[in-house]
């Protein structure tokens, strides 16, 4: 796939020519397959494989090549929901496992079935299973669910997108403050965006291959063993809705790649992102934008990783050890001695640049620039996808936000911006000198133009302007066996 970048850099035409022929191979693909299945549903109706066959007389409950991906999904979800959970009392933790049928190349189903699931019964961890049906139905299970605090943790199989939808569904509770830091999350790759996943593996040394990526996360989400970490979370305001965040907001060049090449999510995998690069590097645009910010100053902070034992304590065991009750002062002689006693739990956000944490000296002056923008992208986490990071420098727990933006003025040609998206497998696209770089705590986005996508977590969110802020409240998310 480099080679149609790396053609950029030579002619244009070639890459054009190239451009096609990819096209061409990969819809010749689709027809193909399409033709195979369709052949193959046709025999099927009269006559059965000798594999499906065979695994019926051994009692198999599973058969994927005599069957639609519906049908196939169907039976799937029907053994998965039907297997039987290990006995309470031997069981080392309870999951809450989450499967988007649907996400990446629509294996996820798969996965769980054959080889999640098993390992966690081998392991003694008992789950719940919801498959989603469709867009926030995760989102509706967590605002609503009140055993919450019966599961050590949430298991997800799907994408950065699925583990956002979650995030906002918690934040909609009442508790949500108190249960962000103790919920751990745990993710196998099964979108074709992981950004957080691939945060959390680099940091201990995973390489950053498809493989490499799904046995250590496999790993991790059926160890009894397996351990958490504190990821940080940022708030983030539309017109009319509150968001949280963890990874990245886009806008422009980026945005458009990300969202322009979900048609061909199951064709191309992970290298859709590659062949539209391509196209938007050949076809660029730009757009009109007021981008503000302030500067990152630690004001004393210093995040932590807290690191804990994932099956060690539930989720509501963690909280109530982390609320201790406070005694609360000038009570009158009537009142009881558990009166004279309330918890004060944490039920909002705790900006980094609140009143409460910023002084005169520290607020910083606000930069604003309008102008014409090709790129602007912002990034909480070291990683975007599984290639190079795209801020080498982020940690998990460290709640700055890496800012990088491309102005229409300052690049020379296309060329320049096939060089940028080249260079970011080599960890080298914030040293080119049109890319402008900071660290900063806050940033507001306001579109001037029409016909633009502003990307949060991986997802569109349909607004015009976007303020995004670094807080000092943070998730957890499974990372390691160790």
């Amino acid at each position: 796939m480099f080679i149609i970048v790396l053609t950029i850099y030579e002619n244009y035409t070639k890459c054009y020519s190239s451009l096609l022929t990819i096209f061409s191979l990969t819809i010749n693909r689709k027809l193909t397959i399409r033709s195979m299945q369709g052949s193959s549903t046709s025999s099927s109706t009269n006559k059965k494989c000798s594999i499906c066959h065979d695994q019926q007389q051994m009692g198999a409950k599973i058969c994927c090549c005599c069957r639609s991906d519906a049908e196939e999904n169907e039976q799937l979800t029907s053994v998965i929901l039907s297997r039987q959970p290990p006995p309470k009392e031997q069981c080392r933790g309870n999951l809450l496992v989450f499967i988007n049928p649907h996400s990446g190349k629509g294996k996820s189903l798969e996965t769980f079935a054959h080889t999640v699931g098993p390992k966690l019964d081998r392991n003694l961890i008992r789950y719940e299973v919801v498959v989603t049906t469709g867009p926030n139905h995760a989102r509706n299970v967590l605002m609503t669910k009140t055993d919450l605090g019966k599961f050590n943790g949430v298991l997800i199989l799907s994408g950065d997108g699925l583990v956002f939808e979650a995030l906002n569904g918690i934040l909609c509770r009442e508790d949500a403050f108190r249960i962000f830091p103790h919920l751990p999350i745990g993710i196998v790759p099964s979108g074709s965006g992981n950004g957080l996943l691939c945060s959390v593996l680099s940091k201990y040394g995973t390489k950053m291959n498809e493989k490499s990526v799904m046995d250590r996360a496999l790993e991790i989400a059926t160890s009894p063993v397996a351990k958490a970490e504190s990821v940080a979370l940022y708030k983030v305001q539309t017109e009319n809705t509150t968001y949280a965040a963890f990874l990245s907001i886009g806008w422009g060049l980026m945005a458009d790649i990300d969202i322009e090449s979900e048609k061909w999510r199951k064709s191309l995998g992970g290298h859709r992102f590659t062949v539209m690069g391509a196209i938007r590097s050949f076809n660029l645009r730009s757009y009109k934008g007021r981008l503000s910010y302030r500067l990152y100053k630690p004001k004393g902070f210093k995040p932590s990783s807290n690191v804990f034992n994932v099956y060690d304590k539930t989720t509501q065991q963690r909280i109530d050890d982390s609320t201790p009750p406070l005694t609360v002062p000038h009570l009158t002689s009537t009142e009881s001695e558990d009166e004279k006693l309330e918890t004060k739990p944490k039920n909002t956000w705790t900006l980094h640049d609140s009143d409460d944490t910023t002084s005169e000296d520290e607020e910083g002056e606000e930069v604003v620039i309008e102008d014409e923008f090709v790129n602007m992208y912002a990034v909480t986490l070291s990683h975007i996808a599984s290639d190079g990071p795209f801020a080498p420098s982020a940690k998990l727990e460290d709640n700055r936000i890496h800012l990088s933006y491309i102005l229409w003025k300052d690049i020379g040609t296309r060329v320049d911006i096939a060089k940028y998206l080249l260079a970011i497998e080599h960890e080298t696209h914030l040293d080119l000198p049109f890319v402008k770089r900071v660290e900063v705590s806050s940033m507001k986005l306001d579109v001037l133009s029409d016909g633009s996508y502003v990307v949060l977590d991986g997802e569109v969110v349909e607004t015009k302007s976007i303020t995004v802020s670094s807080t000092r409240d943070n998730i957890c998310v499974f990372s390691s066996t160790a």
